[in-house]
């Protein structure tokens, strides 16, 4: 059982609620993934990143989860709103003049190699969408024979929305003030929210990915891949779902209106949104040509922990600006944790003060259970750090809970930069040091000030104290 109540804000009900599960000791969630026709970009990580303390925080408090993350491969049409005229795996082929189950490989491994690199746990399953076809058609099947759906010659299946009474109350939205939902046109749509389940195409489309069915040779829409993936996976009831906010309104809304009228309701207890990455004037998006991502701050010399740093600093609902002066406040300031649990490293003893184990440990726990509030669990780490009467051993394994619990890698880096610092000084960066000490002494300030820059952009720093000089790697 969790030491303090496990509270998570329901966008459904708009309210803080305390968790719980369908199945004691049990949490099953779904997370609306990736695109994969590009490069994700650090918006969605910060995504991935919510997803993954949402899992480490639960199985801290000792449940067994069970986590979905999709890979949509097809049916995802040009317009973030659900609109638009071209598939956005198909532009992507076109784009690397790549078949589109290239790019899909190509991008799953990328998505994936990000995740690796943020310290990410791999989801218990990554359905692709292309691989749950039969099942998509089989929910449209069910839907059609309910009436709740109905066909557009030459375009596609929709679903009535004035069908469903609860349409749009995951955002309080009026129905009829919903946006349309349409992929290809709102030409003979019966209500203006009313969205494609499946899209005609002609005899002649050069599309690569089509399908065989029912009511004609087509594909997904892109709402009824995650109702049948999370069905097949996680069957017709489940704890919770999650995505950035922008799926609110449309995709969820969806969702929830193609699946409850045959799961019955509620067919998720836990509606969990996070909120933007924010550019100076918009959300980051792929659309916007923006290059932010894992490997682009990486090659820029960024540890993509001091990102998973930012993230956490941050609240998970809210929306948060991306700067570089941001991230490299976060560098320094996760830096500098990994320098102090380096010390802790080389002077802990052998005896851990579990009383005082307890209290830390708890403490932090219970600021993450408590809606993921991440800052607190910062903050009092910072405390822990500086606290005089915890010994060094109780620090280190509360050290390797916290990696556990937030995923920073803390211990991981510390005993990296441990290995760099002992490492010999090679001799052109000796040899530099020895120029700038004789410079020094000869009064020589500016060639002093020019040999520590040659030291730094080499990768080493320059130290002096009271016992004399010191070398260490950056």
């Amino acid at each position: 059982m969790p030491i303090a109540p496990i509270k998570l804000y329901n966008t459904m009900s708009r309210g803080l609620e305390e968790f719980r599960p369908l199945v004691p000791g049990v949490v099953s969630f779904y997370t609306c993934g990736p695109t994969v026709y590009w490069d994700q970009h650090l918006g969605n990580m910060r995504t991935f990143i919510s997803n993954d303390l949402i899992k480490r925080m639960f199985m801290a408090n000792g449940y067994k989860v069970t986590h979905v993350m999709n890979f949509t491969d097809v049916g995802h049409l040009a317009g973030d709103a659900d609109e638009g005229a071209e598939d956005k795996m198909e532009s992507g082929a076109r784009r690397e003049n790549k078949s589109v189950w290239d790019i899909a490989k190509q991008y799953i491994g990328s998505v994936v190699n990000d995740m690796n690199d943020l310290n990410i746990i791999s989801p218990t399953h990554t359905p692709r969408a292309t691989d749950y076809i039969p099942e998509q058609i089989e929910l449209i099947q069910k839907l059609e024979s309910l009436g709740y759906a109905y066909a557009i010659p030459g375009k596609g299946v929709y679903y009535d929305t004035s069908k469903f009474a609860d349409y749009g109350a995951l955002s309080g939205q009026d129905a009829s003030k919903q946006r349309a939902g349409a992929r290809i046109s709102d030409e003979g749509k019966r209500n203006p929210a009313d969205f494609v389940l499946w899209a005609f195409l002609s005899d002649d489309a050069k599309n690569e990915m089509i399908w065989d069915s029912p009511w004609g040779r087509g594909f997904p829409g892109w709402h009824i891949e995650c109702s049948a993936m999370s069905m097949k996976l996680l069957g017709n009831h489940f704890d919770i779902h999650t995505a950035a906010q922008e799926h609110i309104n449309i995709h969820h809304a969806n969702e929830i209106a193609q699946s409850e009228p045959i799961t019955g309701k509620p067919w998720v207890n836990y509606w969990v949104h996070f909120g933007w990455l924010m550019g100076k004037d918009a959300k980051l998006s792929k659309s916007a040509g923006d290059a932010l991502t894992v490997p682009y701050i990486k090659k820029l010399g960024y540890d993509p922990m001091a990102f998973r740093y930012m993230v956490l600093m941050g609240t998970y609902r809210s929306p948060m600006e991306f700067s570089f002066e941001a991230l490299d406040a976060a560098a320094t300031g996760y830096k500098n944790i990994v320098k102090k649990v380096a010390g802790l490293l080389n002077h802990k003893s052998e005896i851990i003060n579990h009383k005082s184990f307890d209290e830390w440990h708890d403490k932090i726990l219970s600021a993450v259970n408590d809606n993921l509030k991440t800052s607190v669990a910062l903050a009092d780490i910072q405390d822990l750090l500086n606290d005089d009467t915890t010994d060094a051993a109780t620090k280190i394994a509360l050290f390797e809970f916290i990696d556990e619990l937030l995923g920073l890698q803390f211990i991981d880096r510390a005993k990296k930069l441990l290995d760099v610092e002992s490492a010999p000084v090679p001799a052109k960066i000796q040899k530099l040091a020895n120029e700038r000490n004789a410079a020094k002494s000869a009064k020589d300030w500016a060639r002093a000030d020019e040999l520590r820059n040659q030291i730094d952009a080499l990768g080493y720093t320059i130290m002096d104290n009271k016992d004399g000089m010191k070398i260490a790697r950056k």
